[in-house]
Order: C-alpha cells, then sequence, then structure tokens
C-alpha cells in the first residue's frame, strides 16, 4: 500500500516537473523570440569589452529588458555572448532577447547625418561641427591639420576636406570625422581628376577650384569663372579676387573698402600675380570640374549682378560699364522711385 503510494506521488511530481519545464520553457521561449511592441527607441552604448553580463545591465538600466540573467542565459546557449560589438546602438523598449542579439551583433550602430555645404574653411567647418555637437572644434582642427602635414606635407588642410552630406556613427571622435572628409576628398579627386596630376598640379588645381567656388554662385557659372581665371593667369595678371582678399583678412565682409585691398598677404591676389600659396575654402565637385576644364573664352572681368549671376568682360571698359549698370540696378532695387 504504502509502495503504491509512493509510486503515485513521485509519478505526480515528475508530472509536475514536465509541467513547470514546459511552462518555463514556453514563458523562455517567448521572452526570447515574440517581438515586443515598443514603446520606442533607446540609444544605448556598449563600451569596448564589456562583457554579456555588463551589457545586459545596460540593457535592464535601459528598459530594454526586464530579465538580464534570462538574457544572459540565451546568449549563452545561442552562442552569441562572445559575438556582441561595442559601439552605440539604436535598441526599441521593449525587445525580445532575438531582437537585441541582432542589433548587438550587427555592425548596424547609431549614425547621425552631417552636412558641410561647399565654400566653407576648414575652421568653419569646425565651428560648423561643433555647433551640430559632432565634434570639438579644436580637436578637429587639430586632426585635420595632423592628416594634412602627414600625408600631403602641408600645413593645413584648407581645399582638402570635401564638403558633403555624411553619415556617421555618434560616436565618432574628431580623429575620425576629419579622416572621412579627407579621404571623401581624395575620391572626388579621383575620380574627377584621375591619375594624371602629381602633387603640386592638385593643389594648383584645388587652389583655382576654391577661389572659383568662393567667387561664385550659380554652378552653371563655374566654367565660366575658371575661364576667367585661366585667361589672366596666361596673360600674367593679376587675379584680383575678392575671395582671396577675404581670407588674407579672416573676416567676412560684403563690401570690400579700398584699404582691404592693401593687405600684405601672399593671399592678397589684388597685390601679388598668379595663383596664392594654397586653397581659400574648400571647394564642391562642380567647382574642381571647372578648374579642371575652364570654359574657353576670351573674358577677362565679370562682377556679380547681385542675384547670383555675373556680367562677364572681354575689356576694361565693358567692365567699368557692367559695373555702372550694376550699381544702378541695385540702388534701384534698393529705391525704386530713383530716376
Amino acid at each position: 500500500m504504502a509502495r503504491s503510494i509512493f509510486r503515485w506521488v513521485l509519478i505526480g511530481l515528475i508530472g509536475v516537473v514536465i509541467v513547470g519545464g514546459a511552462v518555463l520553457y514556453i514563458y523562455f521561449d517567448d521572452l526570447a523570440t515574440t517581438p515586443l511592441e515598443a514603446e520606442g527607441g533607446v540609444v544605448v552604448e556598449v563600451p569596448p569589452g564589456a562583457g554579456a553580463a555588463e551589457v545586459a545591465g545596460l540593457l535592464a538600466e535601459a528598459e530594454v529588458t526586464d530579465h538580464p540573467r534570462l538574457l544572459r542565459f540565451y546568449l549563452k546557449i545561442e552562442g552569441l555572448d562572445t559575438e556582441l560589438r561595442a559601439g552605440t546602438f539604436e535598441l526599441p523598449r521593449p525587445a525580445c532577447f532575438a531582437d537585441i542579439a541582432a542589433v548587438l551583433t550587427s555592425d548596424e550602430v547609431v549614425t547621425r547625418r552631417i552636412t558641410l555645404p561647399e565654400g566653407l574653411t576648414v575652421e568653419r567647418m569646425a565651428a560648423v561641427l561643433e555647433d551640430q555637437d559632432v565634434c570639438d572644434a579644436e580637436s578637429f582642427l587639430a586632426e585635420a591639420t595632423e592628416l594634412a602635414r602627414d600625408e600631403l606635407s602641408l600645413d593645413s588642410a584648407e581645399g582638402y576636406l570635401f564638403p558633403d552630406t555624411y553619415e556617421a556613427a555618434v560616436d565618432a571622435d574628431a580623429a575620425e570625422i576629419a579622416r572621412l572628409l579627407f579621404d571623401q576628398a581624395a575620391r572626388v579627386w579621383e575620380e574627377e581628376a584621375g591619375a594624371e596630376h602629381d602633387v603640386a598640379e592638385r593643389h594648383r588645381l584645388l587652389t583655382l577650384a576654391s577661389i572659383v567656388q568662393a567667387e561664385g554662385a550659380a554652378a552653371a557659372e563655374f566654367p565660366l569663372i575658371a575661364g576667367v581665371f585661366a585667361n589672366r593667369l596666361e596673360r600674367g595678371m593679376k587675379l584680383e579676387s575678392c575671395a582671396t582678399v577675404l581670407y588674407a583678412l579672416d573676416e567676412h565682409k560684403q563690401v570690400l573698402e579700398y584699404r582691404d585691398l592693401e593687405v600684405d598677404s601672399p593671399y592678397n591676389t589684388y597685390r601679388v600675380t598668379g595663383l596664392p600659396p594654397g586653397p581659400v575654402c574648400c571647394p564642391g565637385r562642380e567647382a574642381l570640374a571647372a578648374a579642371l576644364d575652364p570654359a574657353g573664352h576670351d573674358y577677362l572681368f565679370f562682377v556679380s549682378n547681385g542675384d547670383g549671376t555675373h556680367t562677364f568682360s572681354r575689356t576694361l571698359a565693358e567692365h567699368n560699364a557692367a559695373r555702372a549698370a550694376t550699381r544702378e540696378d541695385r540702388a534701384a532695387a534698393v529705391d525704386p522711385e530713383r530716376p
């Protein structure tokens, strides 16, 4: 009788264990693989060298999971506990174990979009990056300068950082951002110029492209502007570019004064014949293409019309007439009643 009771108790206990195990398995499998309805997203930074226990703790603090121990167990049995990546990741909150593992073992780190327009100087680029909380301006300038010195034997990266829209990791540092812009500039140069130009010729053409970029507004006119400067260089004339004077002054002015044209600088092309020592900004692709292939014409002068376009002239007399007409048009725009 006692033996029979023991047998039934044992069978009952085994049944409880089996049922309990089945329930626990279903519960664990549900936590592991059933997608959850996320209430939002959260950015989590996984430091280098972090183990599964530390990562599970970080995710619990971020409310991505309420079960850090079970998450660790899942990662262990799936062989993923040694495959976790360091970086900054965006995860749904909450998330099942499988979705968490898929993100943390991938290369899909959180990125941010960075837009740097054409015509910025390196200093201005640094300021924009700092304003966008991408990186510290001073650190960026230092890293960009180091790249220029190490790889180009130049004291400045001016003209050698490409203005573009980039996707960069949110935790990218100044060195990585500088390298991103520097390498893109090299790629664009290779695409536009090929391998036929040496280092010195690249520097010369980038300098010309930067002046075209700084002087122009409408990309359609860039080849015409480049042609004017090419003609002046060929004739031994001074370039007389206001953009180079502004670079020498290291300030932005809407209108240059005559005394500004006397600034003592190798970048003052009103006093110095030929190109300045280097670029005056970071040119974009259209300006570079124009410098590589200037439009063929006999224009030697151009003047802004005040609307982003220019009037081009062959002689100084034509140029002076265009300047006078431009001044009158601007005055009439300010005072329509002016006779």
